[in-house]
């Protein structure tokens, strides 16, 4: 049974859902509902060997983006980029399959025929806090994500954001002193008062009622979420347009899978509206 939590009614109503039925992945496209947690009851056993490899650092995938691109182009990336010899066979092929079945969740959520694919294996970094993901003018704006390994995605419960405006005042600042902070080490110069500021920053939260308040979504779930049309970034827009979420800032590599469209089809469009309420 899927659990719910939604900020005061009006229009600035928000829902984060909580299931662990796939199927309710598709809720993300209703007007109030900011993302859709799928946690498994269970993770296949696979799992450990693909996040031991990727946390020794034997299994690697290059920042792969494909920008525009369908179903059987996506696959033959996989293909050359899970690559042969450090996974067991059995698990390369279950990790593919994985993958493109996130394909089938984006295209079963919108009819959509075409996708932009982003997947790596990093390990976290303190260049990125709490934000939220763009999409194109007018694209669909729900996308999915998996993180398969280590730890989850903190994101910001609905409930306790005080408004849009004070996030984007939090997110304009710490983007500036990280500009700042990247250019003092390219110069060579200590960077150790801007982490300091950017570390206080990040534990001060401004933009959240209750700062200590962590909310987390665990490696192995997936996360159906509101990506903010381009336009309106920076914008005091509803909160359920988009999910405030951060990475970790420390850890060991995570190998990350992150799908949205780029754009609509005209016979997407039209699938994809039937039946929506608003």
């Amino acid at each position: 049974m899927a659990t719910q939590r939604t900020t005061a009614g009006g229009a600035d109503a928000a829902t984060v859902i909580d299931t662990a039925d796939r199927s309710e992945l598709k809720l993300v496209i209703e007007e109030n509902v900011q993302a859709v947690i799928f946690t498994p009851p269970a993770l296949p056993g696979w799992f450990d060997e693909v996040a031991h490899s990727v946390e020794t650092g034997d299994f690697q995938i290059a920042r792969t983006v494909l920008p525009n691109a369908n179903y059987q182009e996506i696959e033959r990336t996989l293909e050359l980029r899970i690559s042969t010899g450090v996974l067991s066979a059995e698990v390369r092929e279950c990790l593919k399959q994985d993958m493109m079945a996130l394909v089938d969740d984006l295209r079963g959520i919108y009819g959509v025929s075409r996708f932009m694919l982003r997947c790596f294996t990093e390990a976290p970094t303190h260049d990125c806090g709490y934000h939220v993901d763009t999409v194109p003018p007018a694209a669909p704006t729900c996308g999915l994500l998996r993180v398969y390994n280590g730890q989850g995605t903190e994101y910001a419960d609905p409930r306790n954001v005080t408004s849009m405006l004070e996030f984007y005042r939090y997110l304009a600042h710490r983007e500036r002193l990280v500009r700042e902070r990247r250019e003092m080490q390219r110069a060579g110069h200590s960077s150790a008062a801007l982490d300091l500021e950017i570390d206080a920053l990040d534990k001060e939260r401004a933009f959240l009622t209750r700062p200590r308040e962590v909310n987390i979504a665990p490696a192995g779930a997936i996360i159906a979420f509101k990506h903010v049309d381009i336009r309106q970034h920076w914008a005091n827009h509803p909160k359920s347009q988009a999910w405030i979420h951060c990475s970790p800032m420390s850890g060991k590599a995570r190998l990350v899978v992150n799908l949205t469209a780029p754009g609509w089809a005209r016979s997407d469009r039209r699938q994809a509206t039937r039946g929506i309420s608003h």
